[in-house]
């Protein structure tokens, strides 16, 4: 069974998210970007992200639109809200990826401790910590 409701009440927090000020730097966006294009985040992300699609491919077809449904609102809702406040596509690309990863994670009832930090990290007006993951 889908966990709506705890995903929507999520996705409306999105709404107030706010950018850290330390990210107003095209500069030190870039090199945010570039430490979690390298492991441990990358390898991490992408287990996860594969996880998440094998579980969402084993669905009902009604499911999984429901899936993109709530994944696509909140995807739209952090770009938006990334892009007001930076200008900067790529973060917002990343954030809005991430985003889909944590909706379908929440949706489905799935816990996995590296999304969970990620979100956490939103939660706590952050970008994901990429310095050193408490995961690997």
């Amino acid at each position: 069974m889908l966990d709506i409701n705890h995903t929507t009440a999520w996705i409306d927090l999105l709404s107030t998210y706010e950018v850290n000020p330390k990210y107003g730097d095209p500069d030190v966006i870039d090199q945010y970007l570039d430490q979690r294009d390298a492991d441990p985040f990358d390898s991490q992300w992408m287990v996860a992200h594969g996880n998440l699609t094998a579980i969402i491919d084993s669905m009902l077809v009604a499911d999984r639109k429901k899936i993109e449904m709530l994944q696509n609102r909140a995807s739209k809702q952090i770009y938006e809200t990334i892009i007001g406040q930076t200008s900067h596509s790529d973060l917002a690309a990343y954030a809005t990826d991430d985003v889909r990863l944590i909706v379908g994670f929440l949706v489905t009832g799935q816990i996995n401790s590296f999304v969970l930090e990620m979100k956490e990290s939103y939660e706590r007006g952050d970008l994901p910590n990429v310095e050193k993951s408490p995961f690997s």
